[in-house]
C-alpha cells in the first residue's frame, strides 16, 4: 500500500469514528445541528477522498447518504430513531466499501446485496421531490437552472504530484459527478523541448469553468486530499475582477492569451493592470502566500494544518535511538566524573557533559511528549459497544466519559483498550440491572456507567464505574473456596476478595452469554494491567454499585529514576513513586525489634527489606537508608543499604526468563556497563509481607 492510501485510510478512519460518535450520542440524546453536520461533513469527506482514488462504489453510496443528511440538515426532514439505526449500518458498510477498495477486492455477492437494500433504505426516507435530479449540460429546467452557480478552478500540480499515486483522470471524474465541466482547458505552454523535458514532472495546468449547485468551501473541500499537492485557485467566474487578481497570482506570460483564447474573458472586460491593493488584501485569507508565487506549493488557497501526521513506527525508532544516546551519555558522564574526582573545582569538561546531559534531558521530553495523545479518540470508540451490547440484552445504560483532554502514551492506550473493553462489557452484563428490576430496588430504570481518567502523582487513572447490583462477597469468596483458590477459614479483606475476580476460571454469573460468564477474561486483564507496570483495584458496595480503579504509568520507554544500592547490586526506583529518603537511626532499630515498620512522625510505616527478600550479599556499609515510595494512597518504606543519584532510565525487558520474578518489571545499563534492575512499585506494595499492614495517606 502506497503512502497516499495509507493516508486515505487514516483519514476514513477518522471520519467514520466522529460519524459513530455523533450517531451514538444521538441514540441517547436529542440530534443537534452540531451532530448532523459533524455526519454531513464526515460522509462529505470521505466522498471526496474516495472521488480523487476513483473509488467509485464509494462515491455512489456515500453520495446517496450525503443527499439524506443534507435534506436532514436544512431542517425539511427531522431525524428519527429509526434513521440512526440505519446510518449506523450504513458506517459499518462504508467501512466494508473502503477496506474492500484499498486491498483491491471485490465485494462478495451477500454484501453487494446490503448495499442495495441500504440505499433503497436511504431514499425511501428522501420526499421524492427532494431526491436530486441528473445533472444535464444542456440544463433545459430554468429553475435547477438558476440554483447554479458557475466557478472558475484554476490548477497547477507541485513537481511531485504524479509520484503520490493520485490521478488528475479521477479529479475530473469527480467534479463531473458533482457538477458539469463546461469548459476545461489545458495550459501547456510550460512543457519544455524534448531532450529538456522530465518525464515525471506536470508541467501541465488547468483552467476550468465550472456549474454546480456547491458553494465555494464545498468546492475546495474537494480538493481537502490534495491540498498539499497542488496549488489551486477558485472563484465564482461572473466576479470578473477575480481575473485580474489570477494573473497576478499565477504571474505566467501567457495565461491571459489562453483564457481570452477559450472564452473565460473577453478583451472588453479583461484589465491586466495591477488590482487595486485593498483587493489583494481580500483575497490573502483564501490565498497563502501570493508574494511567493515562485514556490507554487505556497499558493493553495486553503491554510495548510499547524498538525503533521507522522507514523508511530517512526517515533518508536526514534526514541529507540533516544534511548541509546541516554545511554552513551550516562557512559560520558561516568568517564568524566572518574576524571575530575581528584579536583576541587569543576572542569570545562565535566561542565559541558551536564549541559550535554540537561539537553538530552529536553529532547527526551519532546520525543515523548509526541507519543502522548489523548484517550478520548480512544474512549469514544467504546460508546457504539456499549450502546449496542445495552440494547442487546435489553438493558437502558448511560454512557459518560470524562477527561478525554488526559494524555496517555499512544503504546499503553493501545495495549489497555482491550482490557477496558472487557470490563465495560462486564459492567453492563454482570453489573447494571434489567429496567424492572432497578425499578423494583427503588433506582432509576436506565443504569450509568462511568469511563473517567485523570492524572494522579506521575501515573494515569483510569475508572469504571457503574451504579448495578455490586459485588456479592459471600458468593465470590464460596465460589472461589469451591474452586479450591482459597481455604475455607482464610480471614481475607473486602479488597482480597474482590480481587479473587481476577483468578482463571472464576465466574459468579449465573448464567453464560455470548458477551462474558465463562470466566475467562478477568485474569487475562488483570495480567495485561501488570504487564504495563500498571496495577487495578476494585471497591463495592452491595446494591449500590462497583468502581474498578486502573493505575498506569505514563509511558514504557524512559523514565527518571534513583538510583540506589543493596549489597553488591544497584537498583532503580522511578522517581515518581519516591516520597521521601531518610536515615535509618539506631534509636529506630532499638524501637522496630522484630517489627516490620517504624513510627515516621507519629505515622505507622511498613518497611520491606530489599537484602532480605531478593536474597542480597551482606551489606557493604554500616549505614542504613529508608526510601520511602508510594503508589495511590499506599506507603511503604524500602530499606536499602545507599542512596546513589538521580538517574535517566532506559527500561530495557528482562526477557521471559525472569518474566515473573516478583517486584522486578524490568533494567536498566549504567554508564559504568552495570547492568540495574528497576523496582516495580505497585508489586512491592502488593507483595505478601505487606498485607493489612499498608499504610493510607
Amino acid at each position: 500500500m502506497n503512502e497516499e492510501l495509507e493516508i486515505f485510510l487514516e483519514d476514513c478512519d477518522d471520519q467514520l469514528q466522529m460519524m459513530e460518535n455523533a450517531l451514538v450520542e444521538m441514540q441517547s440524546a436529542e440530534a443537534t445541528e452540531e451532530n448532523i453536520g459533524a455526519i454531513f461533513r464526515a460522509v462529505h469527506t470521505i466522498k471526496g477522498s474516495a472521488g480523487m482514488f476513483g473509488f467509485e462504489d464509494i462515491v455512489t453510496f456515500t453520495h446517496t447518504c450525503e443527499n439524506l443528511f443534507d435534506v436532514i440538515r436544512q431542517g425539511e426532514l427531522k431525524i428519527n430513531s429509526e434513521m440512526v439505526s440505519l446510518f449506523l449500518l450504513c458506517k459499518d458498510y462504508i467501512e466494508k466499501l473502503i477496506d474492500s477498495a484499498v486491498n483491491d477486492e471485490e465485494l462478495s455477492e451477500e454484501e453487494n446485496q446490503l448495499g442495495k437494500e441500504l440505499i433503497e433504505a436511504l431514499l425511501s426516507f428522501i420526499p421524492s421531490e427532494e431526491i436530486p435530479k441528473k445533472k444535464s449540460i444542456l440544463l433545459k429546467d430554468e429553475e435547477e437552472k438558476s440554483l447554479k452557480n458557475r466557478w472558475h478552478i484554476s490548477i497547477r500540480f507541485n513537481k511531485d504530484f504524479f509520484t503520490t499515486g493520485m490521478s488528475i483522470h479521477s479529479i475530473f471524474n469527480f467534479l463531473n459527478s458533482m457538477g458539469t465541466v463546461l469548459i476545461n482547458a489545458p495550459i501547456i505552454y510550460k512543457i519544455p523541448l524534448l531532450e529538456d523535458l522530465n518525464p515525471i514532472f506536470p508541467y501541465i495546468g488547468f483552467e476550468i469553468l465550472y456549474e454546480g449547485t456547491q458553494s465555494q468551501e464545498a468546492l475546495e473541500d474537494v480538493f481537502e486530499f490534495i491540498q498539499e499537492d497542488v496549488s489551486l485557485v477558485i472563484f465564482e467566474a461572473k466576479n470578473l475582477e477575480e481575473y485580474d487578481l489570477l494573473l497576478q497570482i499565477r504571474d505566467e506570460e501567457l495565461l491571459q492569451e489562453e483564457l481570452l483564447r477559450y472564452s473565460f474573458i473577453t478583451p472588453k472586460v479583461t484589465q491586466v493592470d495591477t488590482p487595486e491593493p485593498l483587493k489583494i488584501q481580500e483575497k490573502e485569507n483564501t490565498i497563502r502566500n501570493k508574494e511567493l508565487k515562485s514556490d507554487v506549493s505556497k499558493q493553495s488557497s486553503k491554510k495548510s494544518s499547524a498538525s503533521l501526521r507522522v507514523d508511530s513506527q517512526k517515533i518508536d525508532i526514534l526514541i529507540n535511538y533516544m534511548s541509546e544516546i541516554v545511554i552513551a551519555n550516562s557512559k560520558i558522564l561516568a568517564l568524566v566524573s572518574s576524571d575530575d574526582e581528584e579536583e576541587e573545582e569543576e572542569s570545562e569538561l565535566q561542565e559541558a557533559a551536564q549541559n550535554m546531559k540537561q539537553l538530552l534531558e529536553y529532547v527526551r521530553d519532546g520525543i515523548m511528549d509526541i507519543r502522548m495523545v489523548q484517550v478520548g479518540d480512544s474512549f469514544n470508540k467504546f460508546r457504539r459497544i456499549v450502546n449496542d451490547t445495552s440494547k442487546k440484552i435489553g438493558k437502558d445504560v448511560e454512557f459518560v466519559i470524562s477527561g478525554e483532554e488526559t494524555e496517555l502514551d499512544k503504546t499503553v492506550i493501545e495495549r489497555v483498550s482491550d482490557p477496558l473493553l472487557h470490563m465495560l462489557r462486564n459492567s453492563i452484563d454482570h453489573g447494571i440491572e434489567l429496567p424492572k428490576e432497578r425499578e423494583k430496588n427503588g433506582k432509576s430504570p436506565r443504569g450509568r456507567v462511568d469511563l473517567r481518567a485523570y492524572p494522579d502523582a506521575g501515573s494515569i487513572v483510569i475508572e469504571i464505574e457503574d451504579d448495578g447490583k455490586g459485588l456479592d462477597k459471600e458468593k465470590i469468596l464460596s465460589k472461589a473456596v469451591s474452586n479450591g483458590l482459597v481455604s475455607e477459614n482464610a480471614n481475607l479483606s473486602d479488597e482480597e476478595i474482590y480481587k479473587l475476580i481476577f483468578a482463571a476460571g472464576l465466574s459468579t454469573a449465573d448464567k453464560v452469554s455470548d458477551i462474558s460468564g465463562r470466566g475467562v477474561g478477568m485474569d487475562v486483564v488483570k495480567r495485561n494491567i501488570e504487564d504495563l507496570r500498571g496495577s487495578i483495584d476494585i471497591e463495592s458496595v452491595l446494591g449500590q454499585g462497583s468502581k474498578i480503579t486502573i493505575r498506569l504509568p505514563l509511558t514504557l520507554a524512559i523514565i527518571d529514576g534513583f538510583l540506589v544500592q543493596v549489597g553488591t547490586t544497584k537498583y532503580i526506583i522511578p522517581l515518581e513513586n519516591i516520597k521521601e529518603c531518610i536515615e535509618l537511626t539506631e534509636t529506630q532499630e532499638l524501637e522496630m525489634g522484630e517489627n516490620e515498620f517504624i513510627n515516621l512522625r507519629g505515622e505507622m510505616l511498613p518497611l520491606l527489606d530489599i537484602r532480605e527478600l531478593l536474597q542480597e550479599d551482606g551489606s557493604l556499609t554500616s549505614r542504613k537508608n529508608i526510601v520511602i515510595v508510594y503508589f495511590g494512597n499506599r506507603s511503604v518504606g524500602l530499606l536499602v543499604d545507599e542512596l546513589l543519584d538521580e538517574y535517566q532510565t532506559v527500561i530495557k525487558s528482562l526477557g521471559s526468563v525472569f518474566h515473573n520474578l516478583s517486584g522486578i518489571s524490568g533494567g536498566s545499563i549504567l554508564g559504568s556497563g552495570e547492568i540495574a534492575l528497576i523496582f516495580d512499585i505497585p508489586r512491592l506494595i502488593e507483595m505478601e509481607k505487606l498485607k493489612g499492614s499498608v499504610m493510607d495517606d
